[in-house]
């Protein structure tokens, strides 16, 4: 059986169970930026004794996650590409069919970047807070990582990588149409948003800091922003789906929301010491990795915020659940349930999701 062929049955078994799954994995506490909004920062003293995800375990953890339906990684820190063993993590998701992502800084791309491509890392986030970029080297405390960032998005099409800008909405970015030229002088494929919480996460995570104004928006004010991130899909790709802003639109204003969230059940979160948590909001952790295999997974409506890894991927993610939920029907015979599960307004809108991204996701089809 090809590898393609085998993808696609894989692909096929996983929508009984809802299809397949996401983990953020968080392999170190590390960082060398001094990010004002974040508490992984260096200069903040809040990380406390330094944690690198044990490389010979973590084959181990991602044979159990691919049990549980994990197919796509994010990998981040702290600052990811600090891990010494990195290029093993990579190498080992890649090895399982697991496709991995990397998100970071970009300060220490243009020296790992060979490795990284040679393990079989296809995408890579970098971080970018600002239309200028002064502004967003003096946020992070590296001076010079912008030309280092183009010196690597520049090489990454060659060895078959697609770079996406990651950008947190901050108070660092007044005007949204503002960043156009600086992600096309960087040689971004797409942007993607993060959006920006208002309390500490819950989970073992520190990228929330109460110390930092930059991320503290009264409700109308993060829902310009969110209107701002709308009216840039005209001039750039942007990765967040339609649906998922106008649902964070509507979290703002406390009204129902259309899409809840399948952390715990569809998408997770790993950190350092191998601690599975539902998301890195959530302050009580699932289980550890080596208990997941028999850990009831989570399905309970949750909205109780609006952290885009989750919830974007909710969104892009729905229509399978509902495949899944609607072959459960079938298998016990209750046809009109099933027909009423696939019949809803939010499966349309979840595959118009899917088809919004589809200049990106064509230009990841074409380097793997």
């Amino acid at each position: 059986m090809t590898t393609k062929v085998s993808k696609a049955w894989d692909m096929l078994r996983l929508v009984r169970r809802g299809g397949p799954a996401i983990c953020n994995v968080a392999i170190t506490n590390s960082c060398n930026a001094t990010c004002d909004f974040c508490n992984f920062a260096y200069n903040k003293n809040q990380v406390g004794k330094l944690r690198w995800i044990d490389a010979d375990q973590f084959p181990r953890a991602l044979d159990i996650l691919h049990q549980r339906g994990v197919r796509y990684l994010n990998i981040f820190g702290g600052e990811p590409l600090l891990h010494p063993r990195l290029v093993d993590l990579i190498a080992a998701a890649v090895a399982r069919d697991m496709a991995p992502a990397v998100i970071t800084n970009g300060w220490l791309l243009p020296a790992k970047l060979d490795t990284l491509a040679g393990a079989g890392l296809k995408t890579i986030y970098v971080s970018i807070d600002a239309p200028a970029m002064s502004v967003h080297e003096a946020n992070r405390g590296l001076k010079g990582v912008g030309a280092r960032i183009r010196s690597a998005t520049a090489r990454m099409p060659s060895l078959g990588i697609t770079p996406i800008a990651q950008v947190t909405m901050s108070k660092l970015i007044e005007d949204y149409r503002a960043l156009v030229p600086l992600l096309r002088d960087l040689g971004f494929e797409a942007v993607t948003f993060s959006y920006p919480q208002k309390a500490r996460l819950g989970s073992s995570s520190l990228a929330w800091s109460a110390e930092s104004n930059l991320v503290n928006f009264t409700s109308p004010e993060l829902i310009a922003a969110f209107d701002q991130v709308e009216d840039l899909r005209a001039l750039f790709p942007v990765n967040n789906p339609r649906a998922s802003v106008e649902d964070m639109k509507r979290h703002s204003r406390s009204e129902p929301e259309r899409f809840v969230c399948y952390g715990g059940y569809k998408s997770f979160y790993m950190d350092w010491n191998f601690d599975m948590w539902r998301c890195d909001s959530w302050k009580e952790r699932l289980c550890s990795v080596w208990e997941f295999p028999n850990t009831p997974l989570v399905r309970d409506g949750c909205t109780a915020c609006i952290a885009d890894c989750y919830r974007d991927s909710s969104v892009m993610l729905h229509f399978a659940v509902s495949l899944g939920d609607a072959m459960g029907h079938l298998g016990e015979g209750r046809v009109i349930a099933a027909l009423k599960t696939l019949a809803t307004g939010q499966n349309l809108s979840s595959m118009g999701a899917i088809l919004g991204n589809a200049r990106v996701l064509s230009r990841l089809a074409r380097t793997g």
